[in-house]
């Protein structure tokens, strides 16, 4: 019988990614994202990389806080086998809960170490479903001047799908995305409030859209996150369907959700919920009959990775919003994905996530 082999040594260094262009929601604007690249060694020698990405939607999970709470939590990790990650998992959980994100790299840089150790590359981890996906890219709530010229250099990409933000200035957004719909009049759309309207401007928002026979697929997140009545109401009046992203934080809340049928859709990230919580998520709603998408906060390819290999592995997903490596510069890695006319696609055989760091990255 093979014995998992001993997590050895957990590394933590910080990862300052300038964004290509500012990054803008009604939550803040962002030049650098603030990450920390997290390492798993293995006794065997497996080693697998994780990343914990800053959010303007997580004000708190901030670069230092979350090395503070990983520096907390790697002494109970270390000597520990790495072959039961729900346990480990649990740990993290009963020590950190505060710190999803840091829990999240944690678990994906053990993940990738354990299925690099096994030989086995972590889409068919996930099921093996498909090697590849459509992606969209989002656009800033930025004039729509410059949201025109990022949407159609999208479309000369490839790229038939694109995620507009939005800040609750109706005239203002409706300019944008109609800006954006010019620019690429083959894209689909979805409208990313970030928790910017009232339940009511949501919904005249929403009729505005259609009014103006915007191919909008989605409405996302309009309202703050747990304003359940307001939810419930743009739900039951809005033309569009409604995806929630900052709402479904955890297991709990999406319970909720579901019992009182408050989304059409949930938008999973494993940054905001941890690994092992996202596949949760996953199963729930599926079994409600709920769409999926995936999303992702501002982690280079490294910490993209994961999602890619989940999206791929798993087949879940109706939109894939995994779009990151393209909004912040490039980090010297290589491998894990590549990407073409809008479709990322996985290695087919390659360990893990397959992604490669050069030693002067990674070293002590």
């Amino acid at each position: 019988m093979n014995r998992s082999p001993i997590i050895e040594e957990v590394r933590l260094l910080p990862l300052d990614l300038r964004m290509r262009q500012t990054f803008v929601t009604t939550l803040g604007r962002k030049d650098v994202s603030h990450n920390l690249l997290v390492t798993v060694r293995l006794s065997d020698g497996s080693t697998g990389y994780g990343e914990a990405s800053e959010s303007l939607a997580m004000p708190d999970q901030t670069q230092a806080a979350m090395l503070g709470a990983l520096r907390r939590l790697t002494p109970r990790f270390v000597g520990q086998s790495a072959g039961n990650l729900r346990t480990l998992s649990a740990i993290a959980w009963q020590y950190e809960s505060n710190y999803p994100t840091a829990i999240a790299a944690l678990e994906c840089a053990l993940l990738d170490a354990v299925c690099r150790s096994r030989r086995v590359p972590m889409w068919l981890h996930f099921g093996g479903r498909q090697r590849s996906v459509s992606t969209s890219l989002t656009i800033s709530a930025w004039p729509p001047v410059q949201a025109a010229r990022a949407a159609r250099s999208a479309a000369r990409s490839g790229i038939r799908r694109l995620k507009i933000k939005v800040t609750g200035a109706i005239d203002d957004d409706l300019s944008r995305v109609r800006a954006v719909h010019r620019a690429a009049p083959r894209a689909l759309l979805v409208v990313d409030a970030n928790q910017a309207f009232s339940a009511s401007a949501a919904i005249a928002f929403a009729d505005a859209l259609i009014h103006h026979r915007l191919p909008v697929r989605y409405l996302e997140q309009p309202v703050e996150r747990h304003d359940w009545e307001g939810l419930a109401e743009v739900r039951r009046r809005s033309p569009l369907p409604i995806i929630v992203d900052e709402s479904a934080d955890d297991v709990q809340a999406v319970q909720h959700m579901i019992k009182h049928h408050l989304t059409d859709s949930i938008n999973i990230k494993l940054a905001k919920s941890g690994l092992l919580h996202a596949l949760e998520i996953m199963r729930l709603s599926q079994r409600a009959g709920l769409r999926l998408m995936i999303g992702c906060m501002a982690e280079s390819r490294v910490g993209l990775a994961t999602s890619v290999h989940l999206a791929c592995g798993s087949g879940a997903f109706d939109w894939v919003d995994l779009d990151s490596h393209w909004l912040v510069e490039p980090t010297p890695c290589h491998g894990g994905f590549t990407t073409a006319d809008g479709r990322l696609r996985v290695h087919q055989t390659a360990p893990g996530t397959g992604i490669t760091l050069p030693t002067t990255v990674v070293a002590p």
